[in-house]
């Protein structure tokens, strides 16, 4: 769920907002071959991966319109390799060729899909901010160049830039792969499947039953449908971002932990964790608090103009690993859940993985990573 005014919309054509609410509120095919429910990044994705790897065809239901949850409120930063010195090798692995898959995106997808190439630069304190080893990918930086690149801070600091990542507007990906969907039903509700023989046999919505071949819920959170025997633990956390009005500087890339320029110059900045909070608000003192950072690292920027400010509620299981299976006990039905703050980055390659694993049988590399069976024990004990 995004609450307030993110920019991302603001940033589409007519056209493009027009796709994000596609469909009458009615199902334009009840017997498809893969029924997807959840119209985010990972649901749209896995539907164009279906229908590219000629699964047959393909419906997606969305209970709002496209993007409305934690999708619209992302900040649409592709950046796996920072994520090397905090996540295991097999979510790396995901992240990498998740990018390559966005690549590979921007070049078959009419329009692209608005991947930016972008550097990322990690900043921290002089004496100990980075690990003694390092990846070859990392070029160092130490305070002299780091001031080069970034005039102004208010302190020396020590750099690490990886170049070759990437940035997009989330909403704008959603709405051009969704450009490609051949049924797509905004405005349904998925409310409770029937399963006969280990086979989800349909899917009752608010606008009708469904008798799909096979089924992938992609719901952020894992489904919770009548009649689905699903029991993964998960929670979500708040996050608020910001989008300043026009910056007097220009930053060399994403600036980690201070904030990324976007278009006309404007700063993107936040991505707080707000563990506890449940108000579907935005909380002023905490938009404070980051415009704060912001003026603290780079005192040019004090009484910049805040042009947008939102907050989202991301989906985590405890590990904060993603769901990316079968679904326990059901042959014909698959989910993916739990991506917290790496949804945008992972969805093509997680529906690539779905859509080969229903296309030929064949699961991910190393499926006790993506299990959601390895909670079992955790509830057993």
């Amino acid at each position: 769920m995004t609450v307030g005014s993110a920019i991302w919309r603001d940033q589409l054509t007519a056209g493009e907002r027009a796709a994000l609410g596609r469909g009458d509120g009615s199902i334009p095919d009840a017997r498809p071959d893969i029924l997807v429910v959840g119209g985010g990044i990972l649901g749209v994705a896995t539907a164009a991966a279906c229908l590219e790897a000629g699964l047959g065809s393909v419906l997606l239901v969305e209970t709002g319109r496209l993007g409305t949850g934690a999708t619209g409120g992302a900040t649409g930063l592709l950046i796996p390799e920072p994520h090397q010195w905090s996540d295991p090798e097999p979510f790396v692995d995901l992240e990498r060729a998740s990018l390559e898959r966005w690549h590979d995106l921007e070049r078959s997808v009419p329009g692209g899909v608005g991947l930016v190439d972008i550097d990322w630069i990690g900043l921290a304190h002089r004496g100990g901010g980075f690990a003694a080893h390092q990846p070859p990918a990392v070029e160092w930086l130490d305070p002299a160049e780091v001031a080069r690149l970034v005039p102004g801070l208010a302190r020396p600091m020590e750099g690490a830039r990886i170049h070759q990542q990437a940035r997009l507007n989330p909403l704008r990906a959603v709405a051009r792969l969704a450009a490609g969907l051949p049924a797509v039903a905004t405005g349904v509700a998925a409310t409770g499947v029937t399963i006969r023989g280990g086979r989800i046999a349909a899917v009752a919505t608010s606008a009708g039953e469904v008798s799909p071949g096979a089924v992938v819920f992609a719901t952020g959170q894992p489904p919770v449908l009548d009649g689905l025997p699903i029991d993964i633990p998960s929670d979500r956390v708040k996050g608020h971002l910001l989008v300043t009005e026009p910056a007097p500087l220009r930053l060399p890339g994403i600036l980690a932990p201070i904030a990324t320029q976007i278009e006309d110059g404007r700063l993107l900045a936040g991505g707080t964790f707000d563990v506890g909070d449940e108000s579907p608000a935005v909380q002023p003192d905490v938009i404070e608090s980051i415009m704060a950072g912001l003026a603290a690292a780079l005192p040019a920027l004090r009484g910049l103009g805040i042009a947008y400010q939102w907050c989202c509620f991301r989906p985590r299981h405890p590990d904060r690993r993603p769901v990316i299976d079968r679904v326990p006990g059901v042959e014909n039905a698959w989910l993916t859940s739990g991506h917290f703050r790496t949804g945008i980055l992972n969805a093509p390659a997680t529906a690539a993985v779905l859509a080969r694993w229903i296309g030929s049988g064949q699961p991910p590399a190393e499926p006790a990573t993506w299990s959601a069976s390895r909670f079992a024990v955790r509830h057993a004990s």
